[in-house]
């Protein structure tokens, strides 16, 4: 047997132990790719938000992740604020959270983790989960709140509100309540 013959077998058997050894499942691989490709990541976000040509709002974050998986949404885990303007641009109202989860389906918003929310009198909401439906405009939660005003603090459960926390309602108000005319009720 000559020596190229004897060569070639032995690349042919090297090269089929290869092809045998190294199997990979393409399908497992994909699905890797695909897991690894489903999130955009950003850092130091600044979106501008408006309705009908109009700026109705500016979010800033130190970092986004945006899940591309259905449903999509974007995972705000370091934190957000948000600037409410009204139509001269002036501030409205402020919101901070520490996590904030954006489904881009139907606008709504989901804030967690010492959510506070300060109106341009100085009234202050606090509580730990929030929903922003930014569609209508509105605040609401079914948690505990505290709303800190000028000369009173108000506690409860449940909360609807605008957006600009302007006009707000306590849905199951707890706590003493001070009338007009100075009686305290319990």
């Amino acid at each position: 047997m000559n020596m190229n013959k004897i060569i070639a077998r032995v690349a042919f058997v090297f090269s089929f132990l290869v092809l045998v050894a190294c199997e990979n499942d393409m399908e497992a691989i994909m699905n890797l790719d695909k897991k690894t490709a489903a999130v955009e990541e950003g850092k130091d976000i600044e979106s501008m938000y408006s309705q009908l040509g109009k700026v109705k709002a500016k979010l800033t974050a130190p970092s986004m992740l945006r899940h591309l998986q259905a449903p999509v949404y974007v995972e705000f885990n370091k934190g957000l604020k948000v600037l409410f303007f009204n139509d001269t641009l002036d501030v409205e109202s402020t919101l901070t959270a520490r996590y904030g989860k954006y489904f881009e389906n139907d606008a709504n918003i989901y804030l967690r983790d010492h959510v506070v929310v300060i109106n341009k009198k100085g009234e202050r909401l606090d509580c730990e989960e929030l929903n922003w439906d930014s569609k209508k405009e509105i605040f609401y939660s079914n948690k505990p709140v505290r709303i800190s005003t000028a000369t009173d603090t108000l506690y409860g459960t449940g909360l609807e509100s605008n957006q600009d926390f302007s006009n707000y309602t306590i849905l199951h108000p707890s706590g003493p309540f001070v009338l007009q005319d100075s009686t305290t009720l319990q």
